[in-house]
């Protein structure tokens, strides 16, 4: 299991925190899960969300920022060695793989609806999608590390595998300005969704893309279902929706 280390000024450990819980709080604020008491720091900070073997660093909207490697960040995908910098203090991040219970791993169920449904559900327009500053349908980060689909089996004939292997997946946008948008999949990871609200990332492997959970109130709905937290393998023409967005996921 990955941890956070708070260090000195000198680099010298202090203290440490598990990130044994989905959401980890910084901030000012005494009930945050890892407290920094300086009047630089906000009342709440910074988010770290964990799904698994992945953390994802966010920046809370503080008024004086969050740096990792000096580099001032609004959302990072945490590596082993990141040192993050808040106000006056350092923290360093150390990852630890997470290992996954024998009996706690199940697949995910889908419920299948009418294709009538999926037409007046995809015609309705009164959620628009907000364009992300780089103008990418909401898609925010590209990386090639792919530890998070690593943690899970997906059992699939051979065939099938090599087929989706040689596709090249796409977002649609649909509904709202910018109906018709498509995005193409061909980054190992990406993010989307709207920070704060509700996010999630689409990983490429071998038998296909998988769509996991990493932050919001609510799971992302595929078809109209709840994906739950367990990465869903994402199929020819899904509908995927998520933080008032509806997209089409298609290979082309």
């Amino acid at each position: 299991m990955s941890k956070l280390v708070l260090l000195d000024q000198n680099g010298v450990e202090i203290s440490e925190r598990q990130l044994n819980r989905e959401r980890i709080k910084i901030g000012r604020r005494t009930d945050c899960d890892i407290p920094l008491d300086h009047i630089s720091v906000s009342g709440e900070h910074a988010l770290i969300s964990t799904i698994r073997n992945d953390s994802f660093l966010q920046d809370l909207g503080s008024t004086n920022g969050v740096r990792v490697n000096g580099k001032l960040i609004k959302n990072h995908h945490l590596q082993d060695g990141d040192e993050i910098n808040i106000a006056i203090f350092h923290l360093k991040f150390l990852f630890e793989p997470w290992v996954m219970p024998d009996s706690s791993w199940a697949p995910t169920v889908t419920k299948t609806i009418k294709q009538t449904e999926m037409a007046n559900h995809a015609g309705n327009d009164e959620t628009l999608l907000e364009i992300g500053l780089n103008d990418s349908a909401g898609l925010s980060r590209n990386d090639t590390n792919n530890r998070m689909f690593d943690t899970f089996v997906v059992k699939q004939d051979k065939a099938n595998s090599q087929n989706n292997e040689m596709r090249t997946g796409v977002l649609r946008l649909m509904g709202g300005a910018g109906t018709g948008k498509q995005v193409d999949l061909d980054k190992q990871v990406l993010t989307l969704g709207k920070p704060g609200i509700q996010t999630a990332v689409i990983g490429k492997k071998t038998a296909g893309y998988f769509l996991t959970y990493v932050e919001g109130t609510s799971y992302p709905l595929v078809n109209g279902v709840e994906v739950g937290s367990t990465p869903y393998h994402l199929q020819d023409h899904d509908i995927l929706e998520l933080a008032g967005t509806r997209l089409e996921f298609y290979y082309k």
